[in-house]
C-alpha cells in the first residue's frame, strides 16, 4: 500500500485536554512526516449524531487517501469493534458505532479490518479508557506509512457495520417527521433531510412541532432574508435542510437537540422529489 501522510482528527476530546495532542504524538513518533489536520477536535461529547453528521458533510473536501481518525467512543473499552475502512477515496480509523457508517457507505466501502492484531497496539496493556491513543492514532499512523490492510486483522462485511442513516425522515399526516442531526455553534439546527429530496419553495409557511412547543418558520434562500426573530428554513451549506435564525439562535427558541423529533406541517405532496 503507497504511503499517504495527509491525516485528518474527528475527536469529541476538547481544546481543554491533551488527549489530541497525545493522539498527534503517537501519529508523529510513527510517521515524522505526517501533515496532521482537524475536521474537529470538540465535537459535542458523546454525541454519535454530531460525530456522523461533521464526517459525512466534511471528509470530500480533503485530499484524496486521506487518513480520518475518528474517535467519539462512548462505548471504549466495551465489545464493540474498533476498526479501519477503505473506501474509494479515503480511509477511517474508529470505532464501529454508526459515526463512520454515513461516509464509508457513501464513498464507496472497498475493505473493512477489524483492528485486533496485538502486535499493533501501542503497548501490551492498553488503556480500557484510552483507545484513541493506544490503538486508533497508531493504526492511522501505520497507514499512513503503508502498512498493508490485512496487517490490522479479519476482514469486516459491511453488513455487519452498526448502522446509521443520516438522511432517512418519514412522511405522515402531519407532514414530514424529521430528527435534529446537528446544532452549530450559531443555534441553527439542522434536519436529516437533504435539498434532493424535497422542494423548498421561497416564502412558504411552514409550521413546526417539536416537544416543547408550535412554531411558524418562512422559507428563505439564506439568512438575510430573515426578518428580526424571525425562524427560517433554507439549505444549508451542505445541502441539508436547516432552521436558524438571521444572526440569532433558533436553538434557543425550539429549545431541540440532536436526536429530538420535529414534525413539520405545510409541505404537499408535489414539494417532494418522486424520484426517492
Amino acid at each position: 500500500m503507497a504511503k499517504t501522510n495527509n491525516i485528518a482528527i474527528l475527536t469529541d476530546f476538547s481544546l481543554y485536554d491533551n488527549y489530541n495532542g497525545v493522539m498527534e504524538g503517537v501519529i508523529r513518533n510513527f510517521n515524522k512526516d505526517a501533515k496532521i489536520s482537524y475536521l474537529s477536535g470538540n465535537v459535542k461529547k458523546f454525541n454519535l449524531s454530531s460525530a456522523a453528521y461533521l464526517l459525512y458533510t466534511g471528509y470530500r473536501f480533503f485530499p484524496k487517501r486521506t487518513v480520518f481518525l475518528v474517535v467519539v467512543d462512548p462505548g471504549v473499552g466495551t465489545e464493540r469493534h474498533p476498526i479501519v475502512a477503505k473506501t474509494k477515496n479515503y480511509y477511517f480509523v474508529g470505532p464501529d458505532n454508526g459515526i463512520l457508517y454515513p461516509a464509508i457507505m457513501d464513498d464507496g466501502i472497498s475493505e473493512i479490518r477489524i483492528i485486533s492484531n496485538p502486535k499493533l497496539f501501542l503497548s501490551n496493556q492498553i488503556s480500557r479508557t484510552f483507545h484513541g491513543r493506544d490503538i486508533f492514532a497508531i493504526s492511522a499512523a501505520l497507514i499512513s506509512v503503508g502498512v498493508q490492510l490485512d496487517t490490522f486483522g479479519n476482514r469486516k462485511d459491511e453488513r455487519d457495520l452498526v448502522p446509521y442513516n443520516i438522511k432517512f425522515f418519514k412522511r405522515d399526516s402531519c407532514g414530514i417527521i424529521a430528527k435534529v442531526i446537528y446544532v452549530d455553534n450559531f443555534g441553527n439546527v439542522a434536519l436529516n433531510i437533504h435539498k434532493s429530496e424535497i422542494n423548498l419553495i421561497d416564502d412558504k409557511i411552514v409550521r413546526i412541532k417539536t416537544r416543547n412547543g408550535e412554531y411558524n418558520a418562512r422559507v428563505v434562500k439564506t439568512f438575510g432574508y430573515g426578518k428580526e426573530n424571525e425562524l427560517i428554513i433554507y439549505s444549508n451549506g451542505f445541502g441539508f435542510i436547516e432552521i436558524g435564525i438571521n444572526k440569532g439562535s433558533a436553538h434557543d427558541i425550539l429549545k431541540t437537540s440532536e436526536g429530538d423529533e420535529v414534525c413539520l406541517e405545510g409541505f404537499t405532496q408535489g414539494d417532494f422529489n418522486h424520484s426517492i
